[in-house]
Protein backbone atom coordinates (compact mmCIF):
# COMPACT_ATOMS: atom_id res chain seq x y z
CA UNK A 1 0.00 0.00 0.00
CA UNK A 2 1.55 3.29 -1.16
CA UNK A 3 0.28 5.20 1.88
CA UNK A 4 2.20 2.80 4.09
CA UNK A 5 4.84 0.98 2.00
CA UNK A 6 6.24 -2.21 3.46
CA UNK A 7 9.88 -1.81 4.49
CA UNK A 8 12.10 -4.74 5.45
CA UNK A 9 15.18 -4.19 7.61
CA UNK A 10 17.69 -7.04 7.35
CA UNK A 11 20.35 -7.50 10.04
CA UNK A 12 22.89 -10.19 9.11
CA UNK A 13 24.79 -11.34 12.20
CA UNK A 14 27.29 -13.88 13.39
CA UNK A 15 28.28 -14.34 17.04
CA UNK A 16 28.00 -10.68 17.94
CA UNK A 17 25.23 -10.77 20.52
CA UNK A 18 27.08 -8.17 22.60
CA UNK A 19 26.34 -5.47 20.02
CA UNK A 20 23.28 -6.99 18.30
CA UNK A 21 20.96 -6.36 21.25
CA UNK A 22 21.37 -2.57 21.14
CA UNK A 23 21.36 -2.52 17.34
CA UNK A 24 18.12 -4.51 17.15
CA UNK A 25 16.57 -2.21 19.74
CA UNK A 26 16.99 0.80 17.42
CA UNK A 27 14.78 -1.03 14.89
CA UNK A 28 12.13 -2.37 17.26
CA UNK A 29 11.80 1.17 18.66
CA UNK A 30 10.48 2.35 15.29
CA UNK A 31 6.81 3.32 15.54
CA UNK A 32 6.14 2.57 11.87
CA UNK A 33 3.84 -0.45 11.63
CA UNK A 34 4.39 -1.88 8.13
CA UNK A 35 7.92 -3.03 8.84
CA UNK A 36 9.49 -6.47 8.86
CA UNK A 37 12.75 -7.08 10.72
CA UNK A 38 14.82 -10.04 9.53
CA UNK A 39 17.68 -11.21 11.71
CA UNK A 40 19.77 -13.54 9.56
CA UNK A 41 21.88 -15.55 11.98
CA UNK A 42 24.98 -17.00 10.32
CA UNK A 43 24.99 -20.18 12.44
CA UNK A 44 26.06 -18.42 15.64
CA UNK A 45 27.22 -20.38 18.67
CA UNK A 46 26.64 -17.54 21.16
CA UNK A 47 23.46 -16.09 22.69
CA UNK A 48 22.13 -14.56 19.46
CA UNK A 49 18.83 -16.46 19.65
CA UNK A 50 18.35 -15.30 23.24
CA UNK A 51 18.87 -11.67 22.17
CA UNK A 52 16.20 -12.03 19.50
CA UNK A 53 13.83 -13.76 21.90
CA UNK A 54 14.26 -11.02 24.51
CA UNK A 55 13.38 -8.38 21.90
CA UNK A 56 9.87 -9.90 21.95
CA UNK A 57 8.62 -8.12 18.82
CA UNK A 58 6.16 -9.75 16.42
CA UNK A 59 7.72 -7.83 13.51
CA UNK A 60 10.95 -9.82 13.86
CA UNK A 61 11.56 -12.86 11.67
CA UNK A 62 14.53 -14.93 12.83
CA UNK A 63 16.42 -16.93 10.21
CA UNK A 64 19.35 -19.29 10.70
CA UNK A 65 21.60 -20.30 7.82
CA UNK A 66 22.07 -23.80 9.27
CA UNK A 67 25.76 -23.72 8.41
CA UNK A 68 28.55 -21.17 8.32
CA UNK A 69 28.40 -18.95 5.22
CA UNK A 70 30.53 -16.13 3.91
CA UNK A 71 29.19 -12.63 4.48
CA UNK A 72 27.91 -12.23 0.91
CA UNK A 73 26.21 -15.62 1.00
CA UNK A 74 24.49 -14.74 4.28
CA UNK A 75 23.25 -11.48 2.76
CA UNK A 76 21.98 -13.37 -0.29
CA UNK A 77 20.29 -15.93 1.96
CA UNK A 78 18.50 -13.20 3.89
CA UNK A 79 17.45 -11.32 0.76
CA UNK A 80 15.92 -14.49 -0.71
CA UNK A 81 13.27 -14.31 2.03
CA UNK A 82 11.93 -10.93 0.85
CA UNK A 83 9.29 -10.88 -1.89
CA UNK A 84 7.82 -7.39 -1.84
CA UNK A 85 8.20 -3.83 -0.68
CA UNK A 86 11.44 -2.03 0.17
CA UNK A 87 14.66 -3.44 1.60
CA UNK A 88 17.61 -2.15 3.60
CA UNK A 89 20.49 -3.93 5.32
CA UNK A 90 22.25 -2.77 8.47
CA UNK A 91 25.17 -4.18 10.40
CA UNK A 92 24.70 -5.76 13.80
CA UNK A 93 26.67 -2.89 15.35
CA UNK A 94 24.79 -0.19 13.39
CA UNK A 95 21.48 1.49 14.13
CA UNK A 96 18.50 3.54 12.99
CA UNK A 97 17.55 6.96 14.29
CA UNK A 98 14.12 7.27 15.96
CA UNK A 99 11.32 7.56 13.37
CA UNK A 100 13.79 6.84 10.55
CA UNK A 101 11.52 4.33 8.80
CA UNK A 102 8.57 6.71 8.90
CA UNK A 103 10.77 9.40 7.32
CA UNK A 104 11.84 7.01 4.57
CA UNK A 105 8.21 6.12 3.89
CA UNK A 106 7.48 9.83 3.47
CA UNK A 107 10.32 10.16 0.93
CA UNK A 108 8.98 7.14 -0.97
CA UNK A 109 5.57 8.78 -1.26
CA UNK A 110 7.05 12.19 -2.07
CA UNK A 111 9.44 11.15 -4.86
CA UNK A 112 7.94 8.01 -6.40
CA UNK A 113 11.51 6.76 -7.00
CA UNK A 114 12.70 3.21 -6.38
CA UNK A 115 15.97 3.96 -4.60
CA UNK A 116 16.71 6.21 -1.63
CA UNK A 117 20.06 7.06 -0.10
CA UNK A 118 20.52 9.15 3.02
CA UNK A 119 23.36 10.68 4.96
CA UNK A 120 24.30 8.84 8.15
CA UNK A 121 25.69 9.48 11.60
CA UNK A 122 28.75 7.59 12.82
CA UNK A 123 29.38 6.07 16.22
CA UNK A 124 32.61 4.52 17.47
CA UNK A 125 31.78 1.99 20.14
CA UNK A 126 33.86 2.49 23.34
CA UNK A 127 36.21 -0.45 22.79
CA UNK A 128 37.46 1.01 19.49
CA UNK A 129 39.03 4.05 21.14
CA UNK A 130 39.91 2.77 24.59
CA UNK A 131 37.41 5.08 26.30
CA UNK A 132 34.52 4.30 28.59
CA UNK A 133 32.12 5.84 26.09
CA UNK A 134 32.01 6.22 22.33
CA UNK A 135 32.39 9.07 19.86
CA UNK A 136 29.28 10.23 18.03
CA UNK A 137 29.23 12.37 14.86
CA UNK A 138 25.89 13.82 13.81
CA UNK A 139 25.53 15.65 10.46
CA UNK A 140 23.33 18.72 10.76
CA UNK A 141 22.44 18.91 7.08
CA UNK A 142 18.95 19.16 5.61
CA UNK A 143 17.44 18.77 2.17
CA UNK A 144 16.33 16.23 -0.42
CA UNK A 145 17.54 16.01 -4.01
CA UNK A 146 17.20 13.73 -7.02
CA UNK A 147 20.49 12.46 -8.42
CA UNK A 148 21.47 11.14 -11.82
CA UNK A 149 22.90 7.64 -11.26
CA UNK A 150 25.33 7.65 -14.19
CA UNK A 151 26.70 11.07 -13.28
CA UNK A 152 27.36 10.09 -9.67
CA UNK A 153 28.87 6.74 -10.60
CA UNK A 154 31.27 8.60 -12.90
CA UNK A 155 32.30 10.75 -9.94
CA UNK A 156 32.93 7.65 -7.85
CA UNK A 157 34.94 5.86 -10.54
CA UNK A 158 37.12 8.96 -10.98
CA UNK A 159 37.82 9.04 -7.24
CA UNK A 160 36.05 12.37 -6.72
CA UNK A 161 33.29 10.90 -4.53
CA UNK A 162 32.92 7.92 -2.21
CA UNK A 163 30.80 4.91 -3.12
CA UNK A 164 28.65 5.70 -0.09
CA UNK A 165 27.10 8.52 -2.14
CA UNK A 166 25.52 5.94 -4.46
CA UNK A 167 22.18 4.15 -3.87
CA UNK A 168 23.57 1.23 -1.87
CA UNK A 169 21.31 -1.11 0.07
CA UNK A 170 23.20 -0.63 3.33
CA UNK A 171 23.12 1.83 6.26
CA UNK A 172 20.69 4.45 5.06
CA UNK A 173 20.03 2.97 1.64
CA UNK A 174 16.51 1.72 0.85
CA UNK A 175 15.78 -0.06 -2.44
CA UNK A 176 12.52 -1.32 -3.93
CA UNK A 177 12.49 -5.10 -4.41
CA UNK A 178 11.73 -4.72 -8.13
CA UNK A 179 15.19 -3.20 -8.67
CA UNK A 180 16.85 -6.07 -6.82
CA UNK A 181 14.85 -8.66 -8.76
CA UNK A 182 15.84 -7.02 -12.04
CA UNK A 183 19.50 -7.38 -11.13
CA UNK A 184 19.07 -10.94 -9.94
CA UNK A 185 17.29 -11.93 -13.17
CA UNK A 186 20.31 -10.65 -15.10
CA UNK A 187 23.06 -12.18 -13.00
CA UNK A 188 21.49 -15.15 -11.18
CA UNK A 189 22.29 -13.79 -7.73
CA UNK A 190 22.10 -10.27 -6.40
CA UNK A 191 25.47 -10.18 -4.64
CA UNK A 192 28.42 -11.04 -6.88
CA UNK A 193 31.28 -9.69 -4.79
CA UNK A 194 32.87 -10.45 -1.45
CA UNK A 195 32.12 -6.81 -0.51
CA UNK A 196 28.29 -6.88 -0.64
CA UNK A 197 27.72 -3.30 0.51
CA UNK A 198 30.09 -1.82 -2.09
CA UNK A 199 28.78 -4.13 -4.79
CA UNK A 200 25.20 -3.07 -4.10
CA UNK A 201 26.05 0.60 -4.69
CA UNK A 202 27.59 -0.09 -8.10
CA UNK A 203 25.02 -2.67 -9.21
CA UNK A 204 22.00 -0.56 -8.27
CA UNK A 205 23.42 2.60 -9.84
CA UNK A 206 23.95 0.55 -13.01
CA UNK A 207 20.25 -0.23 -13.52
CA UNK A 208 18.38 2.87 -12.35
CA UNK A 209 18.40 6.33 -13.88
CA UNK A 210 17.74 8.38 -10.75
CA UNK A 211 17.63 8.07 -7.00
CA UNK A 212 16.67 10.28 -4.07
CA UNK A 213 19.38 11.56 -1.76
CA UNK A 214 18.42 12.86 1.66
CA UNK A 215 20.90 14.97 3.61
CA UNK A 216 18.93 14.17 6.75
CA UNK A 217 20.53 11.10 8.38
CA UNK A 218 18.29 8.15 9.17
CA UNK A 219 20.93 5.66 10.28
CA UNK A 220 24.08 5.37 12.37
CA UNK A 221 27.11 3.58 11.01
CA UNK A 222 28.70 1.87 13.99
CA UNK A 223 32.34 0.91 14.37
CA UNK A 224 32.92 -1.80 16.94
CA UNK A 225 35.65 -4.32 17.63
CA UNK A 226 33.72 -6.66 15.33
CA UNK A 227 33.87 -4.32 12.31
CA UNK A 228 35.51 -6.04 9.35
CA UNK A 229 36.39 -2.81 7.57
CA UNK A 230 38.10 -1.44 10.66
CA UNK A 231 39.93 -4.72 11.15
CA UNK A 232 41.30 -4.51 7.60
CA UNK A 233 42.05 -0.81 7.24
CA UNK A 234 42.56 0.74 10.67
CA UNK A 235 46.06 1.43 12.02
CA UNK A 236 44.77 2.18 15.52
CA UNK A 237 46.44 0.42 18.42
CA UNK A 238 42.96 -0.74 19.46
CA UNK A 239 42.39 -2.53 16.14
CA UNK A 240 41.44 -6.20 16.42
CA UNK A 241 42.76 -8.31 13.53
CA UNK A 242 40.44 -11.25 14.26
CA UNK A 243 37.39 -10.08 12.23
CA UNK A 244 39.56 -9.63 9.12
CA UNK A 245 41.16 -13.04 9.68
CA UNK A 246 37.74 -14.70 10.00
CA UNK A 247 36.48 -12.96 6.88
CA UNK A 248 39.53 -14.03 4.86
CA UNK A 249 39.31 -17.63 6.06
CA UNK A 250 35.76 -18.10 4.76
CA UNK A 251 34.85 -19.41 1.34
CA UNK A 252 34.08 -15.98 -0.05
CA UNK A 253 32.98 -15.13 -3.56
CA UNK A 254 36.17 -15.03 -5.64
CA UNK A 255 37.71 -11.71 -6.62
CA UNK A 256 37.19 -10.75 -10.25
CA UNK A 257 39.96 -12.38 -12.34
CA UNK A 258 41.09 -8.95 -13.55
CA UNK A 259 41.83 -7.95 -9.94
CA UNK A 260 44.82 -9.86 -8.52
CA UNK A 261 45.36 -10.54 -4.84
CA UNK A 262 48.65 -10.13 -3.00
CA UNK A 263 51.03 -13.11 -3.21
CA UNK A 264 49.88 -14.22 0.25
CA UNK A 265 46.26 -14.25 -0.96
CA UNK A 266 45.23 -11.08 0.91
CA UNK A 267 43.03 -8.35 -0.50
CA UNK A 268 44.41 -4.99 -1.65
CA UNK A 269 43.98 -2.47 1.18
CA UNK A 270 42.15 0.06 -0.95
CA UNK A 271 38.45 0.85 -0.89
CA UNK A 272 38.66 2.04 -4.48
CA UNK A 273 40.14 -1.31 -5.50
CA UNK A 274 37.01 -2.92 -4.05
CA UNK A 275 34.87 -0.39 -5.92
CA UNK A 276 36.55 -1.29 -9.20
CA UNK A 277 36.23 -5.00 -8.45
CA UNK A 278 32.49 -4.49 -7.96
CA UNK A 279 32.34 -2.47 -11.17
CA UNK A 280 33.92 -5.35 -13.07
CA UNK A 281 31.69 -7.96 -11.41
CA UNK A 282 28.57 -6.00 -12.38
CA UNK A 283 29.60 -5.35 -15.98
CA UNK A 284 26.65 -7.19 -17.57
CA UNK A 285 24.25 -4.74 -15.89
CA UNK A 286 25.54 -1.82 -17.96
CA UNK A 287 24.70 -1.92 -21.69
CA UNK A 288 26.78 1.24 -22.11
CA UNK A 289 29.71 1.48 -19.73
CA UNK A 290 31.12 4.58 -18.16
CA UNK A 291 34.51 5.25 -19.70
CA UNK A 292 36.95 3.53 -17.38
CA UNK A 293 40.06 1.49 -18.06
CA UNK A 294 42.50 -0.64 -16.09
CA UNK A 295 45.10 2.12 -16.38
CA UNK A 296 42.79 4.85 -15.18
CA UNK A 297 41.56 2.80 -12.26
CA UNK A 298 45.09 1.80 -11.23
CA UNK A 299 45.96 5.51 -11.11
CA UNK A 300 42.93 6.28 -8.93
CA UNK A 301 43.63 3.33 -6.63
CA UNK A 302 47.22 4.48 -6.05
CA UNK A 303 46.27 8.17 -5.80
CA UNK A 304 43.75 7.43 -3.02
CA UNK A 305 45.83 4.79 -1.21
CA UNK A 306 46.25 6.78 2.02
CA UNK A 307 48.07 5.16 4.94
CA UNK A 308 48.39 1.86 3.08
CA UNK A 309 50.17 3.42 0.08
CA UNK A 310 53.25 1.19 0.30
CA UNK A 311 51.16 -1.98 0.22
CA UNK A 312 48.97 -0.63 -2.59
CA UNK A 313 51.94 0.40 -4.72
CA UNK A 314 53.32 -3.13 -4.40
CA UNK A 315 49.92 -4.49 -5.41
CA UNK A 316 49.86 -1.97 -8.27
CA UNK A 317 52.96 -3.57 -9.76
CA UNK A 318 51.19 -6.95 -9.78
CA UNK A 319 48.09 -5.40 -11.38
CA UNK A 320 50.19 -3.61 -14.00
CA UNK A 321 52.12 -6.78 -14.87
CA UNK A 322 48.90 -8.79 -15.25
CA UNK A 323 47.44 -6.29 -17.71
CA UNK A 324 50.59 -5.23 -19.54
CA UNK A 325 50.48 -1.67 -18.18
CA UNK A 326 53.38 0.74 -17.69
CA UNK A 327 53.62 0.85 -13.90
CA UNK A 328 56.03 3.79 -13.77
CA UNK A 329 53.74 5.83 -15.98
CA UNK A 330 50.75 4.91 -13.80
CA UNK A 331 52.68 5.89 -10.66
CA UNK A 332 53.56 9.30 -12.11
CA UNK A 333 49.97 9.89 -13.22
CA UNK A 334 48.71 8.79 -9.80
CA UNK A 335 51.00 11.34 -8.13
CA UNK A 336 49.46 14.10 -10.27
CA UNK A 337 45.92 12.85 -9.54
CA UNK A 338 46.72 12.87 -5.84
CA UNK A 339 47.57 16.58 -6.01
CA UNK A 340 43.91 17.14 -6.89
CA UNK A 341 42.11 14.32 -5.09
CA UNK A 342 43.78 14.50 -1.67
CA UNK A 343 43.18 18.22 -0.99
CA UNK A 344 39.63 17.76 -2.27
CA UNK A 345 39.07 14.89 0.19
CA UNK A 346 40.62 16.91 3.03
CA UNK A 347 38.42 19.93 2.33
CA UNK A 348 35.36 17.68 2.17
CA UNK A 349 36.24 16.21 5.58
CA UNK A 350 36.70 19.67 7.07
CA UNK A 351 33.41 20.87 5.59
CA UNK A 352 31.57 17.78 6.83
CA UNK A 353 33.11 18.18 10.29
CA UNK A 354 32.19 21.86 10.45
CA UNK A 355 28.60 20.95 9.56
CA UNK A 356 28.35 18.22 12.19
CA UNK A 357 28.05 17.95 15.93
CA UNK A 358 30.82 15.77 17.30
CA UNK A 359 30.82 14.63 20.89
CA UNK A 360 33.43 12.60 22.69
CA UNK A 361 32.20 13.52 26.15
CA UNK A 362 28.68 12.14 26.41
CA UNK A 363 28.54 8.82 28.30
CA UNK A 364 27.11 6.88 25.35
CA UNK A 365 27.72 3.18 25.83
CA UNK A 366 26.01 1.60 22.80
CA UNK A 367 24.35 2.25 19.44
CA UNK A 368 20.84 2.54 20.90
CA UNK A 369 21.92 5.31 23.26
CA UNK A 370 23.77 6.87 20.31
CA UNK A 371 20.56 6.89 18.26
CA UNK A 372 18.68 8.72 21.02
CA UNK A 373 21.53 11.19 21.49
CA UNK A 374 21.70 11.84 17.75
CA UNK A 375 17.99 12.60 17.65
CA UNK A 376 18.28 15.05 20.54
CA UNK A 377 21.34 16.71 19.02
CA UNK A 378 19.55 17.15 15.69
CA UNK A 379 16.71 18.85 17.56
CA UNK A 380 18.94 21.08 19.71
CA UNK A 381 22.54 21.21 18.47
CA UNK A 382 25.48 22.42 20.56
CA UNK A 383 28.59 23.11 18.50
CA UNK A 384 31.35 23.67 21.09
CA UNK A 385 32.46 20.01 21.08
CA UNK A 386 32.64 20.12 17.30
CA UNK A 387 34.77 23.28 17.34
CA UNK A 388 37.20 21.79 19.83
CA UNK A 389 37.38 18.56 17.81
CA UNK A 390 38.06 20.45 14.57
CA UNK A 391 40.78 22.59 16.17
CA UNK A 392 42.43 19.46 17.56
CA UNK A 393 42.40 17.72 14.18
CA UNK A 394 43.69 20.76 12.27
CA UNK A 395 46.49 21.19 14.81
CA UNK A 396 47.49 17.54 14.37
CA UNK A 397 47.50 17.94 10.57
CA UNK A 398 50.00 20.83 10.79
CA UNK A 399 52.50 18.80 12.81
Amino acid sequence: MMDSPKITVIIPTRERCDVLEASLRTVTAQSYNNIEIIVSDNFSADATTDVVRRADDSRIRYLNTGKRLSMSHNWEFALSHVDDGWVTFMGDDDGLLPEAIRSVADIIKQTGLKAIRSAFCTYDWPATNGNEHGQLIVPMSFGLSVRDSKKWMSKVMCGREKYTQLPMIYNGGFIHISVLKKIKENTGSFFLSSSPDIYSSIAIASVIDRYAYSKVPCSISGTSMHSIGTSFYSISKYRDSLPAAKFSSEKNLPFHPDMPLHPDGSYPLSLHALVYESYLQSGTLRPTSIKVSHMQQLEVIMATAGVHHESIHEWGKIFADQHGLDYDKARRSAALKALYLRPRATLRKIANTANSVITENLPIKDIFEASIAASVIRASPKRMDTLLFLIKRLTAMRR
